[in-house]
Parts: C-alpha cells; sequence; structure tokens
C-alpha cells in the first residue's frame, strides 16, 4: 500500500540535504573569510528583509515543530530546537517534516506495516503489528484486496481494519485485546473475480450434494469446485511461510480465519478441514442462502465437536442482507442441536439495518476480532450501558 506520506518525506529528505550542505558551503566561506555576520546580515535595507525574514520565519518554525510534534507524539522535539542553532534552520525544518511524513505514515498503518506476496497466482498482503512476537495471534481472512486499500477494493472501499486498529487516545483502537494479531489478506487466483466463487465454495459439501452446486453461477462451475485446494495452499504454504517469517508460532486458540458472505461460508469451511488450525471462524453477512437448510445441515454435521473451537456468523437486514433471517434461525438453533453454547462457542449476531457491502462490515469489524482476542471481554449489559466491546490497551 503505497501513501503520499513515503513520497514526501522523501521529498523533505532531500530539502535538508540540500539546506545542510548550502548552510556549511558558505559557512565555510564566510569563517575563511572572516566575515562578520552581524555586520554584514544587517547592512541594507535588503539584508534586513532576509534576515528577520528568516529569523520571524524559523521561530514560527520552531513552534511549529514543538506544537505538531506532541500532537503527533513525535521524540527528541528538542534536538531540531538544538540543531537548528548549531547547523541551519534550513537543514532542521525540512528534516522535521520529513520525520513528521513517516510518523504519519506510520499512524495511517495503525503502528505497523503491510507486506504483499504471490503464492500460486494468489495475490496476498499482510498486515504486520509492531511488536510482532512469537505468540502474536494470526487471523486469515479472504478478499485480500478489499481489507486495507480502497485503490485494490473491488468497490473502492475497505473494512477500515487499519482505522479499527489505530490507536485514538483516550479511547484507544477499537481492536483491542492484550496483543494486535498478524492479519494475512488472501485474494482468490489472479484476482479473477469469476474464480470467487469455485475457490470459496465448500468442495466437499458440493461433491456429496451435486444439486446444491447447480445454485451457483454457471460461469462458476467450468473447472469444478476448488475450495479444497485453496485450503490446502493457505493451511500449508501461506500460513506457515509468512508465521516462519515474523517468528510467529501457530496455536489453534491464536489462529482464526474469517470472511464475508461467500467468504463467510469458506472460513467455516476453513475450520471443518483445518480444526487442529484454526481454533475460530469469524463470518460477517454468512451467504446462507446459497445453499439454504440443506446446506447449514452439512456444515453442522462437519463442525469439529463442541467445546474446542468457536463460531462467529452475522448478517444484516437491508440489501442482500435481507434474506439470511430465516437460515440465520436455523443456523443458531442446530448449533445449539450440536452441543454449542450460545455466547460461549458461537454467536448468532444481527445487525439491524445494515446490508451486504465493505461499508457496513467495517462499522462491526472489530466485534467478532474481539470476541476471538478475549472471549471475557467486557460487554455492555442492562445492568452496565456503559460497558464496552473489548479490553483497553495497557
Amino acid at each position: 500500500m503505497k501513501t503520499q506520506h513515503r513520497t514526501n518525506a522523501w521529498y523533505f529528505f532531500a530539502l535538508s540535504i540540500i539546506g545542510l550542505a548550502t548552510a556549511w558551503y558558505f559557512n565555510f566561506l564566510a569563517v575563511l573569510g572572516r566575515e562578520d555576520y552581524l555586520a554584514d546580515g544587517f547592512t541594507s535595507n535588503v539584508d534586513w528583509v532576509y534576515s528577520l525574514d528568516l529569523l520571524i520565519g524559523g521561530i514560527a518554525g520552531m513552534s511549529l515543530i514543538v506544537i505538531e510534534g506532541r500532537r503527533l507524539k513525535m521524540r527528541f522535539l528538542w534536538a531540531y530546537i538544538a540543531l537548528a542553532f548549531v547547523t541551519a534552520f534550513a537543514f532542521v525544518f525540512p528534516l522535521f517534516l520529513a520525520m513528521r511524513s513517516l510518523r504519519l505514515h506510520k499512524i495511517l498503518l495503525a503502528g505497523g506495516k503491510l507486506k504483499t506476496y504471490s503464492f500460486d497466482n494468489h495475490p496476498v498482503i499482510v498486515w504486520v503489528p509492531g511488536d510482532v512476537g512469537p505468540e502474536t495471534p494470526v487471523l486469515v481472512m479472504h478478499d485480500g484486496h478489499n481489507l486495507f486499500d480502497p485503490a485494490t477494493s473491488t468497490f473502492g472501499a475497505t473494512w477500515g481494519i487499519l482505522d479499527a486498529l489505530r490507536d485514538r487516545r483516550p479511547g484507544g483502537s477499537r481492536i483491542r485485546g492484550n496483543r494486535k494479531p498478524l492479519i494475512i489478506g488472501v485474494t482468490y487466483v489472479d484476482g479473477d473475480g469469476t474464480k470467487r466463487g469455485l475457490e470459496y465454495g465448500p468442495e466437499d459439501i458440493w461433491r456429496a450434494r451435486p444439486h446444491l452446486a447447480k445454485q451457483i453461477p454457471s460461469e462458476w462451475n467450468t473447472k469444478g469446485p476448488l475450495g479444497n485446494a485453496y485450503h490446502q495452499l493457505i493451511a500449508e504454504k501461506i500460513l506457515p511461510t509468512i508465521a516462519a517469517e515474523f517468528g510467529v508460532e501457530l496455536a489453534r486458540e491464536r489462529t482464526a480465519m474469517g470472511g464475508s458472505s461467500m467468504g463467510a461460508l469458506t472460513s467455516l469451511y476453513g475450520l471443518i478441514k483445518y480444526p487442529e488450525l484454526y481454533g475460530t471462524a469469524l463470518a460477517y453477512s454468512t451467504h446462507w442462502p446459497l445453499g439454504g437448510n440443506e446446506m447449514i445441515d452439512e456444515y453442522i454435521a462437519r463442525l469439529p465437536e463442541p467445546g474446542t473451537h468457536r463460531i462467529w456468523s452475522d448478517g444484516g437486514t437491508i440489501e442482500l442482507d435481507a434474506l439470511y433471517a430465516p437460515y440465520q434461525e436455523y443456523f443458531k438453533a442446530r448449533m445449539a442441536d450440536k452441543g454449542y453454547r450460545e455466547g460461549v462457542d458461537y454467536i448468532e449476531a444481527v445487525y439491524p439495518n445494515t446490508g451486504h457491502s465493505e461499508l457496513w462490515w467495517a462499522g462491526r469489524v472489530e466485534h467478532p476480532i474481539n470476541w476471538w482476542l478475549d472471549p471475557n471481554e467486557p460487554k455492555s449489559t442492562p445492568e452496565n450501558p456503559f460497558g464496552w466491546v473489548g479490553k483497553p490497551q495497557d
């Protein structure tokens, strides 16, 4: 993800170097010539214009360094002021602006960094927290191109994950927990939307009940389902490779998979295929109408036994999500029949007056993630209406 802040930083660094070089060069000539800075600097009216212009501009600039630096929580502000007196303001001020641009870039990326990869023609973009370590949680999400960058998003809107991760004092970030997760966004092969359904579909269920596969658009069904190969790529190549690169030790209780619509269905399917790898599935606007109650029954039958895994599924009430209500209720009842405890092992949530797009999911992106990161998080209740979802940061 390219940002203008990085470009700005290089521009200001270049100005800073020029300012330092010219100041040193002409100071060197002035010292050799034994020139009088005060006398020569205030000899004529033109000299007074230049000197006072620099003096007043310098005072304003140093004030800006202090005010803006404090606002952005930048360090060593005193050093910029001190350097201005021993080098040149033409060096110090562009240097500050360059460091400010890098600070804004870091804030935009929520204190972490984004890295891009390609695995077997599947674009992958990863958000890496600044404190990544062995016990960092890992969240694998589908439709990775829609997660972080509006420039790559299908409809120009993202999930707002970076905003939810960003520290906003005094309330802190919306995504809470003791550690921010490493987020791995995986996109379908070649970024070709016509192959999305093939890779995100529940292959084993479609093969067991072929009539369910007939409900998918004909353009999807040209090569048969590809869900198993897609999840094998994630489980056996993408996830272990990236975890190893950043020194993360994978553990089921710290590893989750999430997505929306068909991405929600395939998140649940990933839990079914690799229950030893994923401890939680986070399904936003689960697209149950694709196979209806019959497909729900197949999912329920294949899910791990209750007590070892956790599942979040939700939906809205407008747009495409308006079709979901009866299936959500059926899923909720079948989960209880299997022995999953509502609010403990699973949640089936309804978000009134929300629909089916990244803009809606961005408004609640942190709710399932916080529930995964800490099942005992504080919650608002009728007795405590001012509680919050998530834990405060240290």
